[in-house]
């Protein structure tokens, strides 16, 4: 059998002991497209049969944004990050600042990252995580302007979450 058919058979064989709790570690690592797609499906449909939750361990994020409700994000055995699906995708951006603050102290979102803007004086980068538009209020109150606010795509705020988490952060400047 191919890899992609050994992989549709284990599922089923897995599938058919009815879990309540179903633990997947990089289910498609490796199928094709076709195939990726099946095995996706036939977790979502078992999902939505019996009301299981499924846990998958996967570096695929484009694919676990189509499917999961919720993400732990894990370095190196330790959780830096859980948080719904829909904040992950919607609440990571990468904002250009005008005369930002030295310290971002009282801020109402998490800083990841920051870094000078090469060239441009007194701008700035910052990754952060927990965005909403209304935060913009918390630069003009320290003098500060946000000159972008850019979406990060899932692979994205997921890099910089665990850039973030590491001794050594990476600079965009």
């Amino acid at each position: 059998m191919s890899k992609g058919e050994t992989a549709k058979l284990l599922l089923l064989l897995a599938l058919s002991q009815r879990p309540d709790l179903f633990v997947l570690d990089e289910p498609t690592d490796g199928l094709d497209p076709v195939v990726r797609r099946d095995v996706l499906t036939a977790v979502l449909d078992y999902v939505s049969e019996v009301s299981a939750r499924v846990f998958i361990s996967s570096h695929l994020v484009h694919e676990l944004e189509r499917i999961c409700d919720w993400v732990g994000i894990m370095d190196n055995g330790k959780l830096i990050a859980e948080l719904p699906m829909q904040q992950f995708k919607n609440r990571i951006k990468w904002l250009r600042i005008d005369h930002a603050p030295e310290e971002s102290v009282l801020a109402p979102f998490t800083v990841l990252n920051r870094g000078r803007t090469n060239g441009i004086g007194s701008m700035e980068t910052w990754i952060v995580r927990g965005w909403e538009a209304p935060m913009s209020d918390y630069f003009t109150g320290v003098g500060a302007t946000v000159r972008d606010v850019i979406d990060l795509d899932p692979e994205e705020g997921f890099v910089e979450l665990l850039r973030s988490s590491r001794p050594t952060h990476y600079d965009r400047s």
